[in-house]
Formats: structure tokens, C-alpha cells, sequence
């Protein structure tokens, strides 16, 4: 499926908004149809209405990571880079229809301060931001808190519009009625944030010939954990005859130690670890056969010889290095530093459970930034309404040309690696229980620590945050349950 015919989870919602394909245009003469290129995102138009004219205000929005401020404002130093001019085409765009001021600022908030950052703004009454960027670890600790406004409360909101990611956003709803965090194209980290396997197609050429074969495995649906740890095993080379996996040694898999590594895995299956009610409230459901059966696979893997677990940090140059066929904790944005590796490289998405699993989930990583529309700001008559255009003019601009020329051209090395992106793309996801995670006693981060300890206790490890977990959700059930 490509982006531009398909727009998926990371800037679609579950109701899509499609153009007419034809123009009927009455003459004297003839009636004539013109055909309009249904790829062709400009053609989608959004729901605002004319006329528009906010008299000039500045909308401000606070950026949590200042390293993604060129997907929000433009540098005069990336002039004609194509991805810095369309973000530019954008913000003029809004702010000419709108007759606003756009004002980007950017902070160097980390996952675990950027709570207490935006709490303090909005706890003081401070009306200086009108939209709040920050990671969705960090955000969600804030639910309870009543800093953000149900964006279904505001004006001018389409989220049937194809810019949308409404499957994200009812993932992180607390209750179908409500929805204070929000997915789409304008924030553009989440496609950044992507969980990616990388790959070395040299090294699988020289065990299996085809560099891209394991592309049609994917295709055909026999990409699983089990057929990558049998991959790790058949690679492995003890050169050095140490008798433990090291970087001196041929690897079947490189990973950041046991710890986020584990996680693109764990929600790339289809095992379910919580469901709804009759009111959209969310209640856990954490056992079952597949989800214990789990642990035993992920043990298996992260433990296998082959697999090297020592990275903390330069897991991506020891892959760039040559030796290692799997790269773990890998995201889009990793390829920009593979741009040099000597061999060639492809994406996959994270494997399967199993094969009887229908579809990939590529998990996207829990710092992916999320928007949320402050209680505190002055301008939540407008607020709507730009966050509606900012959406709509990321989706006909910035994301076309980040990920068809920026992602594509520049990182993928074929045109195989085209399509394998696009899987990846629009299989993004996450989970309620981690992105919530820290405000449930960590009970989505539960086999990071199984695999840490080499256990496939599985079951004991969720009766002992249980209970926790559950006094917990129960307790943001009723701020607004009752």
C-alpha cells in the first residue's frame, strides 16, 4: 500500500475522507470530465469554512524537543531542502487563510520533566500556549491533573478528515467520550518514532543468496519471532571463541541491552492486554496462553547466542560496523545515521507472534510527541480551527515530501525497501497500557524486566502490579466516570 493511495494509522483516521475522482464541467458543446489524480493529497480538501479572519492573533505552541523544531519551523539554513520548504509552505499557508501569527517554541524537555514542565504553565493559569507538543510518556501522566481540554469540545475539530489518526487516539482514550491527546500528521514525530528491525542484506545474501528475501517473507506472512531467532542461530560465528556473543564476533542481532529493545515486539503481536466496556473505559486484561507463551519466545531470542545485548548506546554503529544481521531499538530516524554502512541495509517491520497473526503492528516509540490543548489558553475560540488547517496542510505537504523524497530517496538503498516502509507505515500503533505505562505502577513494561532477568514467569510478574495497576486505572476512571 503506498502512503499517498493509503493514508494510515500516522495520519488517518478509521473514517477517511475521500475526494471525488471526476469533475463534470457543462459546456455548449459537450459535457467533459476531468479526471483528478486520487494520489494527489492537494485534491483533499478540509471542512474549515471560508472566510476565516482571526485578526491577526499569535497562536503559540510549545515544542517539548528541541532537536524536532525543523518539522515545525523553518531554517534559513535548510533553505531549499525539501522538507524544511514544505514546512514553510505550511506555516505561511495557515497563517495567511487564518490571518494569524504562528509562533514556535522549542524546549529541551526530556521524557520524564516534560509533565511537570507543562503542569507548572497551566496549574499557574500562565495563557501563553495554545497547543502543547510533548512526549506521550510524559503527557499521559497528566490525565488526571485536568490540564488539557476534550478536544471534543472544540470547534472546527474533523476528525473524519484522512489527517486524522483516530485508531491512535481511541487507543489513549480513557472513555469514548473523551479526548485530550491528539495524533496526526502535524505531529510528525510519531512517523519518526516508528519501531523499525534493520537489517544487513549483505550477510543474509551470503547465507540465502536472495538479499531480499526476507522482504517476501514479510509479504507472505511468515515473518515471526520464531523465524528470526532460527535466522540469529544460522548466522552466529564465535570468532573469537570466547563462547559468549561480543562485537568481535559474527551477530545475529544487536539491541539496546533488555530494555526498550523489547517492547517493539511485545506490541507487534495481537495478544490483547486490556479491552472496554460499554462506555469505552478501559479495564486490563493481562493473562492469557499467547501472553505467557510470549515471555518464552522473547527469552528465547534476546538470550540466544547470537544475540548481543551489551549495546547501551552504540548498538547502531555496531551494526553500521558490518557484522551483525538484525539491528534492534531501531526507529525511521535511525537510517539517517546507516547513510555511510558500507553494506546494504533494509527495513522490516517487527516480526509476528506467529503466522496465524492477520497483520504487523510497527509499535511507535513513547517519547513520539502528542498534542494536547491547554485549559489555560487564551485562544481556544481559534484553537480548532489551526490545529485543523496545521493538520490538513502537513498532511498535502510536509509528510509527502519527508517520507517520499526525505525517507525513501535518501535512507532506503532500493525500491524493495520502498514497500517494506510503506508496511511499516501503516501498521504504526501503540497501546493504552504503554503509553500509560508509568502512571500503572509499569505494568506495560513488564517484559523488559522478564527479559532482564531471563525469567518466563509471566504470570507471577503481573499478579505482583496487578493490583496496583488496577487501583490506579480505577482512580483515573473516576475523575471522569465518577
Amino acid at each position: 500500500a503506498a502512503l499517498l493511495t493509503v493514508p494510515a494509522v500516522v495520519s488517518c483516521g478509521d473514517s477517511a475522507n475521500t475526494a471525488d475522482t471526476t469533475h463534470t464541467t457543462d459546456t455548449a458543446a459537450a459535457t467533459e470530465a476531468v479526471t483528478v489524480d486520487p494520489n494527489d493529497r492537494t485534491q483533499i480538501k478540509d471542512s474549515l469554512p471560508d472566510g476565516l479572519d482571526f485578526g491577526g492573533k499569535t497562536f503559540r505552541i510549545y515544542n517539548a524537543i528541541e532537536s524536532h523544531q525543523i518539522y515545525y519551523e523553518e531554517s534559513e539554513a535548510l533553505a531549499g531542502d525539501v522538507v524544511n520548504d514544505a514546512v514553510m509552505r505550511r506555516n505561511l499557508a495557515v497563517e495567511e487563510r487564518l490571518n494569524i501569527t504562528l509562533q514556535h517554541d522549542p524546549y529541551n524537555d526530556s521524557w520524564d520533566s516534560v509533565a511537570d514542565s507543562i503542569r507548572r504553565i497551566v496549574m499557574a493559569g500562565d495563557q501563553t500556549y495554545d497547543l502543547f507538543m510533548g512526549h506521550q510518556t510524559g503527557v499521559t501522566q497528566l490525565l488526571s491533573d485536568n490540564c488539557f481540554v476534550n478536544a471534543f469540545e472544540i470547534e472546527h475539530l474533523d476528525f473524519s478528515q484522512p489527517w486524522w489518526n483516530n485508531l491512535y487516539m481511541d487507543e489513549l482514550s480513557l472513555g469514548s467520550d473523551y479526548r485530550f491527546f491528539l495524533a496526526g500528521d502535524y505531529f510528525i514525530t510519531a512517523l519518526l518514532n516508528a519501531r523499525v528491525v534493520y537489517y544487513n542484506k549483505q550477510i543474509y545474501a551470503d547465507h540465502f543468496d536472495n538479499a531480499d528475501g526476507l522482504y517476501q517473507e514479510v509479504i507472505d506472512g511468515k515473518w515471526t519471532i520464531d523465524r528470526m531467532a532460527e535466522l540469529i542461530k544460522t548466522v552466529y560465528v564465535d570468532v573469537n571463541n570466547d563462547s559468549k556473543p561480543d562485537v568481535d564476533d559474527k551477530l545475529g542481532f544487536v539491541c539496546y541491552a533488555t530494555q526498550a529493545s523489547v517492547d517493539g515486539f511485545v506490541y507487534g503481536s495481537d495478544i490483547a492486554f486490556t479491552q472496554r466496556d460499554s462506555d469505552g473505559f478501559i479495564e486490563l486484561s493481562m493473562i492469557s496462553d499467547d501472553a505467557i507463551k510470549l515471555a518464552e519466545k522473547l527469552n528465547d531470542l534476546f538470550h540466544l547466542p547470537g544475540t548481543y545485548t551489551g549495546a547501551t548506546g552504540n548498538q547502531a554503529s555496531i551494526f553500521a560496523s558490518g557484522n551483525t544481521l538484525f539491528l534492534g531499538n531501531g526507529v525511521f530516524s535511525t537510517a539517517n545515521g546507516l547513510r555511510s554502512m558500507e553494506a546494504d541495509f533494509g527495513f522490516l517491520p517487527h516480526p509476528k507472534y506467529d503466522e496465524e497473526q492477520e497483520n504487523y503492528h510497527s509499535l511507535v516509540h513513547d517519547t513520539a510527541l502528542l498534542g494536547c490543548i491547554p485549559g489555560s489558553s487564551a485562544n481556544l475560540d481559534i484553537a480548532g480551527a489551526v490545529i485543523e488547517a496545521l493538520n490538513a496542510e502537513s498532511y498535502r505537504s510536509v509528510t509527502p515530501a519527508w517520507y517520499e523524497t526525505a525517507l525513501k530517496v535518501k535512507y532506503a538503498r532500493d525500491d524493495l525497501s520502498g514497500q517494506m516502509i510503506d508496511i511499516i507505515h501503516d501498521s504504526l500503533t501503540t497501546n493504552f497500557i504503554y503509553a500509560y505505562n508509568y502512571a500503572l505502577d509499569s505494568i506495560g513494561l513488564i517484559y523488559r524486566d522478564l527479559v532482564s532477568r531471563n525469567s518466563t514467569d509471566y504470570a507471577s510478574a503481573v499478579e505482583k502490579k496487578l493490583k496496583s495497576a488496577e487501583n490506579k486505572l480505577a482512580a483515573l476512571v473516576d475523575v471522569f466516570h465518577g
